[in-house]
């Protein structure tokens, strides 16, 4: 049980981290180990996942000091880098447009089959079809590579932003690395042609462009293949001026039209995902770089099948997949990691897949095979002995 309960944490840990900015970030402005284990308490407790695990009040009792045993890990690595933190706390601005954290690609993969396998024995033809369909027939709208930098923005205004923090115009440097790459990005053109796009004029503020800050020189190669503090962007959130479901349709109709992956929330808050018209459009308009593609853009089925050998590899950190939502003409996007990533969530992946019996439904003759083929891969992506190269930073860039 204590080992199935730090496996647990360790997943939760992982999923927090991921909504926030790097821990140095805080430890910069003053914030001390105590401050900082206790707002990742917060967002961990509110892990549904996880929730069950802190019933037994032991586990209660042992979820801070393990936290505080890792923020405070990650804050001797960063005093030990010669980093000096502010000798008053400062005040940290909040992000006005982050970017939302990506769900895992293998468990929008379980969620497809289960919901076939759980359909009524009335529906399960119908079930089955829309399935196949969508896994085996319906091309992808981008498949890129996922970089393990840091989640950074720019905002119309000029401002740059991290996950959840507001740098402002004057940041030279975040995570140790330059942001001069995003200097040239024109964010304010970008928001323009949006406007003219929409016919809608969008508000100043209301545009931010996202990507990946290369702040790793060490991993994955980076240095080799040049890419070191380079900003490589991958999205932009819009904030809409309009309420109505009626225009928020139109609008996505719009986009749709124009061939823009995106997804809206019913608050007008919308994210286009990277499609090769929003590509065009952030070099083009923005002169931006943005991330490589990783395959052309296939079915589920050939994503996986070329995709797996290089993750288990390790070649990079994982990939990021763009597909459409059934029926509503907006897309989401899935991460698909490779297994030393993501604190042992592999594992849990792996365990999920297996208990569909996928090859057992292919046996009863109520599977296409090849969909069966597809899972076993993914499993095995996440059960593959993966050990990609990361050298520490210092260390990267004194060779």
């Amino acid at each position: 049980m204590a080992a199935q309960f730090h496996e647990a944490f360790l997943e939760a840990l992982e999923s927090a981290l991921s909504k926030f900015d790097d821990l140095n970030t805080y430890f910069s402005v003053g914030m001390k180990v105590p401050q900082v284990s206790l707002m990742f308490a917060a967002e961990i407790r509110q892990d549904k996942d996880f929730m069950l695990m802190l019933a037994a009040p032991e586990h209660e009792e042992q979820l801070l000091p393990l936290i505080k045993r890792e923020v405070g890990i990650a804050y001797g690595v960063w005093r030990k880098d010669g980093r000096i933190e502010a000798g008053t706390q400062k005040t940290i601005r909040d992000n006005p447009l982050p970017w939302p954290s990506i769900d895992n690609y293998p468990e929008w993969v379980f969620g497809q089959i289960n919901d076939y396998r759980q359909a009524a024995l009335a529906d399960q033809s119908e079930a089955r079809a829309r399935l196949e369909h969508t896994l085996l027939e319906v091309p992808l709208r981008a498949v890129t590579i996922k970089y393990d930098g840091t989640c950074f923005g720019k905002l119309d205004t000029g401002n740059l932003v991290g996950r959840r923090t507001l740098l402002g115009d004057q940041c030279a440097e975040y995570q140790q690395t330059s942001t001069a790459a995003a200097k040239n990005c024109d964010v304010a053109a970008l928001r323009v042609e949006l406007s003219t796009m929409l016919g809608v004029e969008l508000l100043h503020g209301s545009v931010c462009v996202w990507g990946e800050l290369m702040c790793n020189p060490g991993f994955y190669g980076y240095q080799e293949r040049g890419l070191v503090a380079h900003w490589l962007c991958f999205g932009v959130i819009a904030e809409l001026p309009l309420s109505s479901t009626e225009q928020l349709l139109e609008i996505s109709q719009v986009l749709a039209q124009r061939g823009m992956a995106h997804n809206l929330s019913q608050n007008g808050r919308l994210r286009l995902l990277l499609c090769p018209s929003l590509r065009q459009l952030l070099q083009e308009v923005a002169g931006c770089n943005v991330v490589d593609d990783m395959i052309p853009c296939t079915t589920h089925l050939d994503v996986v099948a070329k995709a797996a050998a290089g993750l288990a590899k390790g070649s990079n950190e994982g990939l990021v997949l763009v597909f459409c939502r059934d029926g509503f003409g907006q897309s989401s996007l899935r991460k698909w990691k490779n297994s030393a990533e993501g604190g042992g969530i592999s594992k849990k992946h792996a365990r999920l897949l297996r208990s569909l019996d996928t090859r057992g439904l292919v046996i009863e003759g109520r599977l296409d095979t090849r969909i069966a083929d597809m899972v076993e891969t993914i499993i095995a992506v996440a059960e593959a002995d993966t050990a990609p190269i990361k050298i520490g930073r210092r260390f990267a860039l004194a060779r």
